[in-house]
């Protein structure tokens, strides 16, 4: 009569084979992990213009989308977009744009994980119809590089677009 349960045989070749799969499959799990954390950035972004581009419309008002430390104002210099955003109905139009006493937050994103989020502007603000928006660009890099990065392109109707390319064809930098 044999005994119950498994050899050191057997066991060595589970252990042999898990290896193997595991070697396989968790890089392919990272890259799938660092794609999910970059769309969902991007896609807070998309949303964020959207909805600014869409309150400047229907309030016939300015909506400005600027970058923020602390979720409270505007900032600029080389803070980067990954540390937040609101996004206001600018009712007084200044500019550089800051939110003052009484103006509506329309949102506030806080700081991004895992993902560096770099633009050519500190603001966009959006402009009620037949009035011309800023345009600029935002990238969106992690721990890959330029590969990997993907650009935020609005336009100056305020129309986002995605793109692995600058707007003027170019390849992406990331700092």
């Amino acid at each position: 009569m044999r005994a119950a349960g498994i050899s050191l045989l057997e066991l060595l070749i589970v252990v042999a084979v898990a290896g193997v799969l595991l070697s396989t499959g968790v890089p392919g799990l990272r890259s799938l992990v660092q794609d999910n954390r970059r769309a969902a950035a991007v896609n807070r972004s998309v949303h964020a213009i959207h909805l600014a581009r869409g309150e400047a419309a229907k309030r016939a008002r300015y909506v400005t989308l600027c970058k923020s430390g602390g979720g409270r104002n505007c900032a600029g210099g080389n803070l980067p977009w990954s540390n937040g955003w609101i996004a206001f109905v600018n009712e007084d139009r200044d500019e550089p744009p800051q939110l003052d006493a009484g103006e509506d937050v329309l949102l506030r994103e806080p700081p991004q994980m895992h993902v560096e989020v770099t633009g050519n502007r500190n603001a966009f603000t959006f402009r009620p119809f037949h009035q011309r928006s800023t345009n600029g660009t935002l990238v969106f890099c992690d721990s890959r590089g330029a590969d990997s990065a993907r650009a935020l392109i609005v336009s100056h109707t305020g129309r986002p677009r995605v793109s692995d390319r600058t707007a003027g064809g170019g390849p992406l930098r990331c700092p």
